[in-house]
């Protein structure tokens, strides 16, 4: 599967993005990659196999979907799915998706404002998550990144879903949703043998900061 490896060339697309759709979604990007590129780099540390360039170019344009405007819901998934895969970046266009949704292809239907997406978005996106509902080392730290970073920096896992809720709003399925989080924080957690927030640097300045 191929992913953008080159740092300038995903740079340009996120910028180009920004362009057309400016807002805190790009400093979010920003320190999404930033987060993921410092747990990767753990993870290698501890031996396994990845790439830091595609952990950080992927993480940095998981929300490049964001350049056709605001959406609710997973919309921006999808549109971020089109775009990278017209490029012919598949790897980057799953991940475009999957970050969305931290329980797999389980209870797909309790992502935020799931009844907003069109149904052949809907279609389309339950095929992916199916087909690749084996998340990989890339997808998870991504993901967990995601739910670990805001426009301002790195933040606290709570901290960063309770924001998502009161802007976007819950129901009685959202606790699954974070669970989903939680699990692969624990998982990562395992693989790294300490907290996630160590590799967070000034996390803790977040609990001082109005959400």
């Amino acid at each position: 599967m191929k992913y953008i490896l080159d740092r300038s060339y995903a740079d340009k697309l996120l910028e180009w993005a920004y362009e057309q759709n400016p807002g805190p979604w790009y400093e979010h990007s920003l320190n999404v990659a930033k987060a993921s590129q410092r747990i990767v780099i753990e993870l290698v540390n501890k031996g396994y196999q990845l790439d830091i360039n595609l952990a950080y170019n992927a993480a940095l344009l998981h929300d490049i979907g964001r350049y056709k405007g605001f959406t609710k819901s997973v919309i921006h998934s999808y549109d971020g799915y089109q775009y990278m895969k017209n490029l012919g970046y598949m790897g980057n266009a799953i991940i475009c998706v999957t970050h969305s949704f931290p329980c797999k292809n389980e209870h797909i239907e309790i992502a935020a404002e799931w009844s907003l997406v069109p149904e052949y978005m809907k279609k389309e996106l339950v095929e992916i998550l199916n087909e690749h509902s084996d998340y990989d080392l890339y997808n998870k730290v991504i993901t967990l990144c995601d739910a670990l970073a805001d426009a301002e920096g790195f933040t606290t896992l709570e901290r960063r879903l309770v924001s998502v809720g009161l802007r976007h709003g819950t129901n009685k399925h959202t606790s699954l949703h974070w669970k989903g989080f939680y699990g692969i924080k624990y998982e990562l957690e395992t693989l790294l043998g300490k907290s996630i927030y160590t590799f967070l640097p000034e996390v803790e300045k977040s609990l001082y900061t109005n959400i």
